[in-house]
Parts: structure tokens; C-alpha cells; sequence
């Protein structure tokens, strides 16, 4: 019975439209005639816009009701409250009684049980969620989402209670965009259905958060739909073999950012063990918070010819075990991480920044070379999802048939200046010396 309540509105007489000021910001415009005066109002937000309007419509459905005299005990702010109830019931095409309406809204409503501004509750919960961070239980990156969420959400409801903010106000405030707030002269940008959703996504998590604090009675992100969109990611982008090649070749003899002072060269080949590892053994290069970041000396055993990603490094937080290849043993042997940790001193955001800006190579590139040339070599999607950390059918999709056998077994030996590949063969999924043919 609820939607009797709540279905939409008929056409208002007043209209909200967009403008925008000689300043280059956009307001919103309310215009329309009220008891033979014209209406014409300006707002900084769409919200604000709204609310004056909707009591203009009350005002305007009060103007149109016939006065009669009757006998009441209600004072005249509770007949007047009374009526613009009935009103909006009228409004809104609703059949049923007031008296239906209120004791619908007794049986249902249930208010907070504490009353607490919106600002302050967003920092409760961000204070939170740094703690989470603290020990593991979300990652860096996913508290960097949550902290600019939750400053722009009090910036946006700054002296508002938590719960007096609506569906309709969390509609608009994910739409908005952040440009407008910030006062940049740029056309505001079209809202994707992922952005959407993640977004949705985090207020959701904050809004069960009011919930088992009893800020609120129930979870207005709810009425919020979810839209579906579709993954734009095709082919991955990859290495050639003969550009693995020169890129290996460079970093042993980089020292560091080419316009540094001498005095602050560092030993060549310091970034070596940071590129094996991403393109040899494809862990995720993200040196903040990432695989790359958290790999440690015990991890890597070149007795036994593994790595391991224990489930506190992994992006999925889930362990996982990769074979260390001929050649990427002989690039750890010769640039060993105890000597050159894979995050060296410096500004490592730079320094990276220059190798991949001389070769083209975008963040994700040489993992994505890492896995397709595993596939290439080796013809086993399996075993390069157990490897990689990536479901069979995301190997299949992106990765299968990029390279051939002949450049992916070029690709698998590559090796440091000096060192030379033995004869191989292939084996469960990794090469092994070539045995020696019975005499």
C-alpha cells in the first residue's frame, strides 16, 4: 500500500531549469506565477530548487481549496497542517484517508534513534575505515576511495542531519559533479554507469554503517537502482619480444632520472628487479600498495624455483605460487633484491615514469605481456590463470592466441648481458635443462 503514498507528482506550474551565470558556474532557475505574482528564483543546486518548489505547490493547492466554516478543536497551525496534508495526498493521486495515511506512517516510520549531523557521522565512519586500513582489513587504495567520498559527502551536506538526507538527495549529490562544487570552468562530465555504481557502492557500505549505529531508521541508498554497463577492455596491450629485449637492456645500465646531478646516480641496473618481476613473474606493479610493494627476500626461493604471493600481498587475497623461469632466475642471480630491493630509494614515481615514457609501456603492460606470453609458450590457460591470479575465462578473453610459440619462447630468453641461455626444453609449464640423449 505504500506506493499509494509515494507515486509521483502531476506536472507542477512552477519550472526548474539550468542557466549558466557569466561566471561560467551552473545554477537552477525556479519560475512560475503564484497568486497572480510571478515567481522567479535562482538556486545553487538542483535539491534546493526542488524543495522551494514543492512548497509552492502546497501554497498554490492551499490558495485552491474553498474556505467553508466548520466546528473544530484543532488550532489553526494544526487545520492548517491538516490541510496541505490532505493536499499532497491529492497530489499525488492517492485515494486513501489521512487517517489511512497516519496510522500507514505509525505502523512504519520508525525515527533514529539518535540524531546526529551529517559531517560528524562521516567522519565517525572514515575514522573507522582508517583503522580498517591499519590492519589489513581494506586495502590503501580502497581507503583513498573511501576518504574522498566521505570529505566531498560532508562538504555537500555540511550542517545537515544524517537523517534528513533523502534518496532524492543522494540521487542528486552522485550526479553532481565535483567540478561545479569547486568552482572550475569546465562542462560538467556525463556520470558512466560504473562510476555509478561504484559510488552507490561506498555510500551503500556508509549508509549500513548509520544503520547499526541507529543514526538511521532505514537505508535510503536502497531506492537507488544499479545499472548495468558493459566492460569496454578488449585485447590486452603488449610487449614485443625485441621491445622486452631493449627495455632489459636499458635498465642495466639506467642509474636513474637522466637530468639528475651525478651525486645522486644510483648503481646501475637499481630498477631491474622491479621490471623482472613484473614482466618475468607478472605481479602487479602498483609500488604503493600493490603486489610489488609487499613481495619480501623470503618470498622469492630460487632453491626451489618459486614465488609466492601470500593472500595479504595478493589483490585478491588469495595466495598463489608462480614459477620462476630460467631466465628470470638468472636476472635475480645477478641483481639480487637484498641488494636491489624491487622498491629502490628516490622517487620511484619518477623514475618509473621516465622508463615507461621512453618505451611506451602503460601501467598494466608488462603484466599483461607476462601472461600472454605464458599462454604463447606454454599453451596452458590453466596454468597461467593459477600463476597470474586470474579466472580461466579472463585468460581466455584478453590474453589467448596474442603470441605466437616462436616469440614467446624468444620472449622466455631474455637474459642479463653476459649470461647465456642453456639448452632447454618445456615441462610442466616452465623450461628444465635438456636431457642428454642415451649413448
Amino acid at each position: 500500500m505504500k506506493w499509494q503514498i509515494q507515486q509521483a507528482m502531476p506536472k507542477s506550474k512552477f519550472k526548474i531549469s539550468p542557466f549558466t551565470n557569466p561566471s561560467g558556474i551552473t545554477a537552477w532557475r525556479l519560475s512560475g506565477t503564484l497568486n497572480g505574482k510571478r515567481i522567479r528564483q535562482n538556486f545553487k543546486t538542483r535539491p534546493e530548487a526542488v524543495a522551494q518548489r514543492q512548497e509552492y505547490d502546497v501554497e498554490h493547492l492551499n490558495g485552491e481549496t474553498e474556505g467553508r466554516t466548520v466546528w473544530t478543536t484543532l488550532t489553526p497551525e494544526e487545520n492548517r497542517d491538516a490541510v496541505a496534508a490532505i493536499n499532497s495526498l491529492k497530489s499525488r493521486g492517492s485515494k486513501c484517508s489521512l487517517a489511512f495515511a497516519v496510522d500507514y506512517l505509525l505502523q512504519h516510520y520508525r525515527p533514529p534513534d539518535l540524531e546526529r549531523q551529517a559531517a560528524e557521522v562521516a567522519q565517525e565512519y572514515l575514522d573507522k575505515r582508517d583503522r580498517d586500513c591499519l590492519k589489513g582489513f581494506i586495502t590503501e587504495l580502497q581507503y583513498k576511495t573511501i576518504k574522498n567520498e566521505m570529505q566531498w559527502f560532508q562538504r555537500c551536506f555540511e550542517g545537515r542531519l544524517i537523517s534528513s538526507v533523502t534518496s532524492d538527495d543522494y540521487r542528486d549529490y552522485i550526479e553532481k559533479p565535483k567540478n561545479q562544487l569547486n568552482n572550475r570552468r569546465k562542462p560538467p562530465k556525463v556520470l558512466s554507469a560504473k562510476t555509478w555504481n561504484n559510488r552507490r557502492g561506498t555510500l551503500n557500505t556508509f549508509c549500513v554503517f548509520c544503520l547499526e549505529q541507529k543514526y538511521l531508521a532505514e537505508n535510503p541508498i536502497a531506492r537507488l537502482p544499479k545499472h548495468k554497463h558493459r566492460s569496454h577492455r578488449g585485447t590486452a596491450e603488449t610487449l614485443k619480444a625485441e621491445t622486452a629485449v631493449a627495455l632489459m637492456q636499458y635498465l642495466e645500465g639506467y642509474s636513474g632520472l637522466t637530468e639528475s646531478k651525478r651525486s645522486h646516480r644510483q648503481k646501475p641496473g637499481f630498477l631491474v628487479p622491479f621490471f623482472a618481476l613484473t614482466l618475468f613473474a607478472g605481479i602487479r606493479p602498483d609500488w604503493k600498495s600493490g603486489e610489488i610493494s609487499k613481495i619480501e627476500p623470503r618470498d622469492i626461493d630460487l632453491t626451489t624455483g618459486v614465488i609466492r604471493v601470500e593472500p595479504e600481498a595478493s589483490k585478491v587475497n588469495e595466495k598463489r605460487t608462480i614459477k620462476i623461469q630460467p631466465n628470470l632466475k638468472l636476472w635475480l642471480e645477478k641483481y639480487p633484491i637484498d641488494e636491489f630491493p624491487p622498491i629502490p630509494r628516490g622517487n620511484i614515481d619518477r623514475l618509473l615514469r621516465e622508463v615507461r615514457t621512453r618505451f611506451s609501456i602503460g601501467h598494466d603492460v608488462l603484466r599483461h605481456t607476462y601472461i600472454s606470453m605464458t599462454v604463447g609458450a606454454f599453451r596452458s590457460v590453466g596454468d597461467a590463470s593459477l600463476q597470474a591470479g586470474n579466472s580461466e575465462s579472463v585468460i581466455r578473453k584478453h590474453y589467448l592466441d596474442l603470441k605466437s610459440t616462436e616469440e614467446a619462447d624468444k620472449f622466455w630468453q631474455i637474459v642479463p648481458t653476459g649470461s647465456k641461455f642453456p639448452e632447454m626444453e618445456k615441462k610442466d609449464g616452465r623450461f628444465v635443462p635438456k636431457k642428454k640423449a642415451a649413448s
